[in-house]
Order: structure tokens, then C-alpha cells, then sequence
């Protein structure tokens, strides 16, 4: 069931609309710069020739969102900077509610974005990634631009807040059976406590936590720091048999990280920090293309992910509280907290 946010919706759609400038000058095909494009694949790899038709799911921010009649995240940015690295103009469609294999087998869309365990669903889609690792999170008020060494045995005589029965708060009892941790109904709860200094950690989902963290000046110093056990690998996917257009991706993908690009959208979304957690090398550093998505690990491989997936959690996500109307507000950010 997926929640919407009222307190913020308004405000951060602003924030993403401006901050979706900040690329567009190193993003070419997102912008109004003037760039000569020279085409390195063609038909049939992608169904129309000088175009990449990229599915986003615009639920899913800050993978992707609508703001201001526009769909920006994430997502959008790589996309275009894959696409221009493959010498391609960008087209963007909506796959919200829609099946991403059946959108890949049709020939609707060429590439999808953010597969994962918790994210877009496929079972027929080649991954091509990760571009990103996700899952549950410790997140701690860090005032400098470094990634603290924490050891996670000592979260046993820690307070951790965490929504409650989420993954991320079932993901700390596993690692730290004797820490105190704090239930608390959404996640604006949980960093307000944080930044108050009534507890000394909150668990929650690494890419939404951090968005949150990065957009609230109230929570400007608060970063995602640590995963909690083992990290799940956000992908590409594209339609199982076209391996031309897989190595494609995968060249250029590898292209966009090694240039900086990768490092620039990730870090616009999520703050410097977070950045450095999410990206992390053991996973980024693995890019290429691994057979049938489903619940691939950030290694690369298919397996069936990691423990904190096995279904004992009760299948609340990790939101923001309220409500609003459909439309140009943005969703809240409601990933794989406990889905």
C-alpha cells in the first residue's frame, strides 16, 4: 500500500525541480545545451533509431518523480547521461503500475530502470548494474563529509529509532539482538528524534532516508552511514535475448561512473555522505550484465538476496506520514522499507 506525504510534498517539489537543474550542463540530453549526438547503436537493438525509451516509475522517488509537470529523480539523470553517452536523445515513459516485463517484451520501452528487490519488479529482464546499492541503513548526525568506522557491535548499547515493523527496524534486532530500539510510525518521527539527540542512530532505507535527510533543512546533518547486513543492487534491465543493447549499457554505464557523471546524480539526491555509502566500490565497481533480474544481490548476482528479505518482517514501508492528492506533488519516497 503505498503512502503519500502532506507536509512536505509541496515544499520538496520545488527543491527537486530546482535541483534538477544542477546537471544541465554536464546532462546534455536534459537540458536546452546544444549538443551534436552520434548514434553508436541503432535498430533493432533499440526500437527507433537516435532514441533510448527509458521506463521510470514515478512512485518511486527519488528514483523518479513528478514535479511541476515534469518527471525528474534519479533515474532521470543517469538515463540521460547514458543516453547521451550513447549518442541518443532521451525519451522518457512512465511505467507507474505498469508490468516492466510486459513494457520490455511489447517494445514499449528499451531500457527500465531502478530493478531491485524492493524497487520495479521483473522476473524477465537482463541486469545491467547496479548503478547503486540500496536496503536497510544506519543513518547518524555526521557533521563532517567522511563515513565514520562503526562497528555494529556497538549498537548493542545503542537507542535506534526506526518506524515500526519495518525491514530496516527488523534488519537492527537481527545485527543487534540487546540494542534499544525505538517504534515510532513514520520516518520524519524517527530523524526529528535523531536530530533532537534522543536516540544515537535511526535504521531506515538507504536511498529514501537519505533523500529525506538531503531535502529537510531540519535534518541537513543527518547521513546515512553504514548498511545493515547485506546491500541489494539497483539495475538496469532490459528484454531478455537483446545482449547488444546489454553490453551496450554496460559500457556505457561504466563510462558515466568513471567519468565522475554517476557520482554527481547520486550525490545531487542524496548528500555527500550517502553517496559514498550507496556507491559503494564492492558493488558499483561489479557493472555488467547478469541474466533474469528478480532479487539480484548488489554483487551482481542472482541470488535470492540477503536475510533481511526472508519474509519475517510484516510488510510496512518506510514513509513519511499523511497524505495528498495525485497530481504534480511529489510522491513520498516509499521503497522496499519492509516490502
Amino acid at each position: 500500500m503505498k503512502r503519500f506525504r502532506s507536509l512536505v510534498a509541496a515544499s520538496m517539489a520545488t527543491v527537486l525541480l530546482v535541483a534538477s537543474l544542477a546537471l544541465t550542463g554536464c546532462l546534455g540530453s536534459t537540458g536546452s545545451k546544444e549538443i551534436t549526438l552520434k548514434p553508436t547503436i541503432d535498430t533493432p537493438t533499440i526500437i527507433e533509431s537516435g532514441v533510448l525509451k527509458v521506463g521510470v516509475d514515478t512512485t518511486r522517488a527519488p528514483f523518479a518523480g513528478q514535479s511541476k509537470g515534469k518527471i525528474i529523480g534519479i533515474d532521470v539523470d543517469l538515463a540521460a547521461a547514458v543516453a547521451e553517452q550513447l549518442g541518443l536523445k532521451l525519451e522518457l515513459v512512465d511505467i507507474a503500475g505498469e508490468s516492466a516485463d510486459d513494457m520490455l517484451a511489447a517494445g514499449t520501452v528499451d531500457v527500465v530502470m531502478d530493478i531491485e528487490k524492493g524497487g520495479v519488479q521483473s522476473t524477465q529482464a537482463v541486469q545491467v548494474g547496479p548503478y547503486l546499492i540500496d536496503g536497510p541503513a544506519l543513518f547518524m548526525v555526521q557533521l563532517s563529509d567522511s563515513i565514520p568506522d562503526i562497528d555494529l557491535t556497538a549498537l548493542a548499547s545503542a537507542t535506534v529509532a526506526a518506524q515500526e515493523n519495518s525491514l530496516s527496524a527488523w534488519q537492527v534486532a537481527q545485527v543487534a539482538p540487546d540494542s534499544t530500539i525505538i517504534s515510532v510510525p513514520a520516518l520524519e518521527e524517527a530523524f526529528n528524534q535523531l536530530s533532537d539527540g534522543k536516540v544515537t542512530y535511526v535504521a531506515a532505507d538507504a536511498v529514501v532516508g537519505a533523500f529525506l535527510a538531503t531535502k529537510e533543512v531540519d535534518y541537513e546533518n543527518i547521513s546515512c552511514v553504514k548498511m545493515l547486513g547485506d546491500p541489494l543492487g539497483v539495475y538496469m534491465g532490459v528484454a531478455q535475448g537483446n545482449t547488444a543493447l546489454a553490453n551496450a549499457l554496460t559500457e556505457a554505464l561504466r563510462a558515466v561512473r568513471d567519468g565522475g557523471v554517476l557520482n554527481v546524480v547520486i550525490t545531487k539526491w542524496l548528500g555527500p555522505v550517502s553517496a559514498q555509502v550507496v556507491s559503494s566500490e564492492q558493488a558499483i565497481v561489479t557493472i555488467g550484465a547478469n541474466g533474469a533480474a528478480g532479487s539480484g544481490s548488489a554483487n551482481g548476482s542472482n541470488s535470492t538476496g540477503s536475510s533481511a528479505n526472508s519474509g519475517q518482517v510484516s510488510g510496512t514501508t518506510e514513509a513519511t506520514s499523511g497524505e495528498v492528492d495525485t497530481g504534480d506533488d511529489l510522491p513520498d519516497p516509499s521503497l522496499a522499507g519492509g516490502s
